[in-house]
């Protein structure tokens, strides 16, 4: 768990950073809905129901860091980290998503929910992470870039949604330099 609280930096997110829980599902289904619904950012066409949602999060956190950002007991950003490909040899690389409620824009929730992702996913042991992002999407962009990814490339007309083919850019940070120690930590097992 982090705390953001009012000695917080500046544009640094004010809320409460923990561990996403079943009870969590609604409110992150809801979030994940607008995106599915009004953008193409989400390939998605229909949006999960509250229990496919807590579904999903299960699955995840069984390996993975699922996070949410609450302000004053409401949920307003969420990320996760996901497997990048189910070959063995990329288990030590993770793809992440991140989703900020729409009236929350702005306010550094997603720096805040990355900060501690990419801590987390370290701990755990993982080399690389790599995030894609649909095009136009000039916020996310600039996200990624102030953390630390950088693009590796771009895959265009890869999706088609609300009428239009969209590309994906794919961005990528490094983790943790050298070999390997070791298989990556599964999130329930590690100590935070």
């Amino acid at each position: 768990m982090a705390k953001f609280g009012k000695n917080s930096a500046p544009g640094q997110a004010i809320g409460l950073i923990r561990t996403a829980r079943e009870a969590d599902a609604g409110a992150i289904a809801e979030i994940y809905a607008h995106y599915v619904r009004e953008t193409a950012i989400s390939f998605e066409e229909t949006p999960p129901s509250a229990p496919e949602m807590a579904r999903r999060m299960a699955a995840i956190l069984e390996t993975y860091p699922f996070l949410l950002l609450e302000d004053e007991e409401a949920v307003i950003g969420y990320i996760y980290g996901s497997v990048h490909r189910a070959r063995p040899a990329y288990r030590w690389s993770v793809e992440t998503t991140v989703y900020t409620a729409p009236h929350a824009h702005g306010r550094g929730i997603g720096r805040a929910l990355y900060t501690r992702l990419l801590e987390i996913l370290t701990r755990q042991g993982f080399h690389s992470a790599v995030a894609g992002i649909t095009l136009p999407n000039e916020k996310s962009v600039g996200l990624h870039r102030a953390i630390g990814f950088v693009p590796i490339g771009t895959f265009p007309e890869i999706g088609f949604k609300a009428g239009a083919w969209h590309d994906v850019s794919w961005w990528r940070r490094t983790l943790a330099d050298g070999l390997p120690a070791g298989d990556p930590v599964p999130f329930p097992q590690l100590r935070l």
